[in-house]
């Protein structure tokens, strides 16, 4: 068996010259490779030349300032509304016998249409009674008118028998003097006139009945007179006309159905009466009306629903009180040319378009182009900054005032290193 001393102390005397050279010349080797190598990449280096340095150029879009009096339009959003509109009520008691076939909720109605038709025939005998009844008025006054008449042609000729009585009694009186007459003669005659004057006072008072009676007569043919009007008023209020153009809504009966006075049948809207309610700020309220009554100014109404329409309309009036939540003020504007074919109805949204009072030398600009209160104009390909005043907001548009000269290329694009001095190119 083989000494593990003796094994190792063998092993190292054989190996122990080619330990020392790895101890001691692969160092030196690895130093003096690297020291080639420095070498060499020096020899071998290529020349570093400088670069200039290239000032970066932004691409912008701009627009060329056109200062101008604008005078914008102002959109607003508004509803529908009825502009007039009744309330169908019940004229008299009774039960309906007839309705028109339109008469239904979202019925179209003509002026005049005959709507609802209530049982006439009470109505129907009174009218024929106080007819009647003033009829007989009527003949009993002209009774009366008559005597009257006939009295007072009585009452000139007993006048005219009083006066001849008269005469003879005095010229008897200057005949008794004489002794030309009898005293019989003369009594007579005094007893003639004394009944005459007699005949002529009762006439008097015969006349001044027959006035009262005219007077009492004629004041009843009155109330008889209003009777019978109320009386053809009830029966033709047995028949509810449309009395304008428009859309039926809340109908509230049908044939065999009782009534009472006052019982609402249904609403009507007129067609040709409908109104835009929309909203300006109070503000903007100031500024339409400043120059001039904003009642009667145009406007044109956009309705998106189905197919695009447009229409005509009139400020029509003003609310009287400001809306308490919102602080604006609530506008009607009447449609222009309706009629009962339109297809509008309350409830509608629909767009307002308004023109406004004029801006003086403004420029309008994307919205993009304003920087707070700062716009950029291109000046020897460099951006220079100008101070403006924003005028009004339109939508993603502005309208500003300031040193703006016509044909100013000003910048539209907007970049977070926007600022004076850059250096830019359009396009």
């Amino acid at each position: 068996m083989l000494n593990p001393i003796s094994f190792f102390t063998r092993l190292i005397s054989e190996r122990l010259p080619r330990l020392r050279f790895v101890k001691i010349g692969l160092p030196l080797l690895i130093v003096f490779s690297a020291i080639g190598v420095v070498g060499l990449l020096k020899a071998t280096k290529p020349e570093v030349k400088a670069r200039p340095v290239v000032e970066k150029q932004w691409s912008v879009s701009v627009i060329e300032a056109q200062p101008a009096d604008i005078r914008p339009r102002r959109r607003f959003y508004g509803e529908i509304t009825a502009g007039r509109e009744a309330e169908l009520r019940a004229e008299v008691r009774g039960r309906v016998v007839a309705v028109n076939e339109k008469f239904i909720d979202g019925g179209v109605v003509s002026r005049g249409d005959l709507l609802v038709s209530f049982d006439p025939f009470d109505y129907a005998a009174e009218v024929s009674e106080r007819e009647a009844e003033w009829v007989e008025a009527k003949a009993r006054l002209s009774e009366l008118k008559a005597d009257f008449e006939g009295a007072v042609v009585l009452l000139k000729r007993d006048k005219e028998q009083s006066r001849l009585r008269a005469r003879d009694v005095a010229r008897r009186a200057k005949l008794i003097k004489r002794k030309n007459v009898s005293e019989k003669n003369f009594d007579d005659s005094k007893l003639a006139l004394s009944e005459a004057r007699q005949r002529v006072t009762e006439r008097t008072k015969t006349i001044a009945k027959l006035k009262a009676n005219i007077e009492s007569q004629e004041a009843t043919i009155k109330k008889r007179d209003v009777a019978l009007q109320r009386a053809r008023r009830d029966f033709a209020n047995t028949k509810l006309f449309s009395p304008f153009d428009g859309f039926l809504t809340g109908v509230g009966t049908a044939v065999g159905r009782y009534v009472s006075i006052g019982d609402r049948v249904a609403r009507l809207i007129e067609a040709g009466r409908l109104e835009v309610k929309f909203q300006v700020g109070n503000r903007q309220f100031g500024r339409l009306s400043k120059s001039s009554d904003i009642v009667g100014k145009s406007v044109r109404v956009f309705w998106r629903g189905g197919a695009s329409e447009t229409f005509d309309a009139t400020i029509a009036r003003v609310e009287s009180v400001v809306d308490a939540a919102t602080g604006g003020v609530n506008l009607f504007a009447r449609l222009n040319g309706l009629d009962r074919r339109t297809k509008l109805r309350p409830g509608i949204f629909v767009e307002v378009s308004l023109e406004d009072r004029p801006y003086l030398n403004v420029v309008q600009l994307p919205e993009t182009a304003l920087h707070d209160d700062t716009i950029y104009v291109i000046k020897n390909n460099r951006l220079q900054a100008r101070k403006v005043k924003l005028a009004s907001r339109l939508g993603d548009e502005v309208l500003v005032s300031g040193k703006i000269e016509r044909g100013d290329l000003i910048v539209t694009t907007s970049f977070n290193e926007i600022g004076p001095g850059l250096r830019v190119t359009v396009p």
